[in-house]
């Protein structure tokens, strides 16, 4: 008896496993609402940047680190050469111009909340 518990309380918890293990940035970006924002994003060493569709501003990205960490791995998977301009739909509040560090180079700044989507760069991506 005591060895079928031992082996149900071991499925049970294999079964629940993946379930409970699902990644922080589905957790952190699964309850972002507001308008998307369209544009194209470049990442590199000493690079984070956003120009929204329909401007030539450029922006410093920020955000939590899960969501950045999403952004470059998704990033480094569909550049083809480095600081390649990626299509991003991200939700995020712009903001004022840095006072310092990288950012300050910048236009402004972006604080993403939510990578929406990432793909590759096309022509008629702002149209």
């Amino acid at each position: 008896m005591k060895k079928t518990t031992n082996y149900l309380i071991a499925l049970f918890v294999l079964v629940l496993m993946p379930a409970c293990s699902s990644t922080a940035e589905n957790q952190s970006q699964a309850n972002v609402k507001g308008p998307v924002i369209f544009g194209h994003y470049t990442y590199g060493h000493e690079v984070n940047s956003f120009r929204a569709c329909g401007t030539k501003q450029v922006f410093w990205v920020k955000g939590s680190n899960e969501t950045l960490e999403l952004m470059a791995k998704k990033y480094n998977a569909l550049a083809t050469k480095p600081y390649d301009d990626v299509f991003v739909e991200i939700m995020g509040d712009f903001e004022s111009k840095a006072s310092y560090g990288f950012a300050m180079d910048y236009d402004g700044q972006i604080h993403v909340m939510k990578l929406v989507n990432m793909k590759h760069k096309y022509a008629t991506d702002c149209e």
